[in-house]
């Protein structure tokens, strides 16, 4: 919880910005969307600390079997990730997710993720 308002506190978003004129002035309405260097970055980071994947290289385009993860692992992974966005992976699209591309392409088009 922490993580997530310190993660808002300190986005673009309530930074205050100075204008040619010196004055500082708030920028609410920017786009607080994550981009997708961070998005990549932290679900491999999430997936490189897994217990099993350990010592593994992983990349954008590894799979789950690849890395010799079951579908019990696979699920573990996902809950992961949606702790750390702050997102609901819905089972019907959990179930088809196989790979660190199709999750990153999963939270690039969900608008909530943090």
């Amino acid at each position: 919880m922490l993580r997530s308002l310190s993660k808002v506190l300190n986005s673009n978003m309530f930074r205050p910005t100075t204008s040619m004129n010196g004055y500082l002035y708030r920028n609410y309405g920017s786009d607080a969307r994550l981009g997708d260097k961070e998005i990549t970055d932290r679900v491999i980071e999430i997936v490189s600390n897994y217990d099993k994947v350990l010592g593994k290289t992983v990349s954008p385009s590894t799979t789950f079997k690849e890395l010799g993860l079951d579908s019990l692992d696979a699920a573990d992974v996902l809950v992961a990730v949606e702790e750390d966005f702050g997102i609901e992976i819905p089972d019907e699209e959990a179930d088809r997710i196989s790979s660190l591309k199709e999750t990153i392409d999963f939270i690039k088009k969900t608008p909530t993720a943090k």
